[in-house]
């Protein structure tokens, strides 16, 4: 069943991930979708506060850290493509 799960993101996510070549060995999903739609959204303050709480998981080497430091990467490239 995971098997047929991943079969179908990662079908369905391909054009996401082809047009990010420096990236496509991440699974880019719903999660960077809704980031991003946050970063469009909100007002200066609002998105002051977002990035200030992404940045604030960049301490320690961790999963946290490894994670957001992705994200991070992923919206400003994404920014550049804009």
């Amino acid at each position: 069943a995971i098997q047929q799960l991943q079969t179908k993101t990662s079908a369905s996510h391909a054009p996401e991930m082809a047009n990010t070549a420096p990236m496509d060995i991440f699974f880019v999903g719903s999660a960077m979708d809704i980031f991003q739609t946050l970063i469009g959204d909100l007002d200066t303050e609002g998105r002051y506060l977002f990035l200030n709480a992404i940045a604030n998981q960049l301490r320690y080497p961790n999963s946290h850290t490894h994670y957001f430091s992705f994200v991070l990467l992923y919206l400003y490239a994404e920014a550049a493509n804009q």
